[in-house]
């Protein structure tokens, strides 16, 4: 409800008929004024969580010192923002595995310490991920020099094809058939 209608309930009729266009006008101009600031105040409480933020991304960013590799959305910059927020407690692989989780992904951290590698396996999802080159910025921040990071992709599988009809499989490529699986 606008703050006028709210003034228009609190008035008498009298005072809002045609012979006072003048007081109208000025409540009128007054609650458009109230709803605008009442909006700008809700927009500023948005911008304080990373989650609903939108012009305040930058500023976030730049608090974190993110620069963007992959051309990303919204969604995908506050995904970075999260997972730099939350990645301030080392390179251990809960820690690790908290961060990529900010982004949707279900990982798995396998440690070779004798060959100094770290390798992130993707659990959940198929192919290579779009904005793989974000993970690798983020994850070199992460994960200390001397080791070397190595990722791990799922794709499809023969086994997994076997139960599906060349007439289901037909309409997919062969790249589609890699990262996801026909429709039965």
């Amino acid at each position: 409800m606008s703050f006028f209608d709210q003034i228009k309930r609190m008035l008498p009729r009298s005072f809002l008929n045609d012979s006072m266009r003048n007081m109208k006008g000025i409540y009128q101009s007054i609650a458009l004024q109230v709803d605008d600031l009442d909006g700008a105040i809700l927009d500023g409480q948005k911008q304080l969580f990373i989650d609903s933020a939108t012009w305040a991304l930058p500023i976030y960013e730049a608090e974190f010192a993110i620069k963007l590799v992959d051309q990303s959305n919204e969604v995908a910059r506050r995904n970075n923002v999260m997972a730099m927020s939350r990645g301030g407690l080392g390179a251990t692989p809960a820690s690790i595995t908290n961060v990529l989780k900010s982004y949707g992904y279900s990982t798995r951290i396998l440690e070779d310490f004798s060959g100094y590698t770290v390798t992130i396996q993707f659990n959940d999802f198929r192919g290579v991920p779009p904005n793989l080159g974000d993970l690798q910025t983020l994850m070199t921040r992460f994960i200390p020099a001397h080791l070397q990071l190595k990722w791990s992709f799922i794709y499809t599988q023969h086994r997994e094809l076997r139960s599906f009809t060349h007439a289901q499989m037909k309409s997919m490529t062969h790249d589609q058939l890699r990262t996801q699986l026909p429709t039965p």
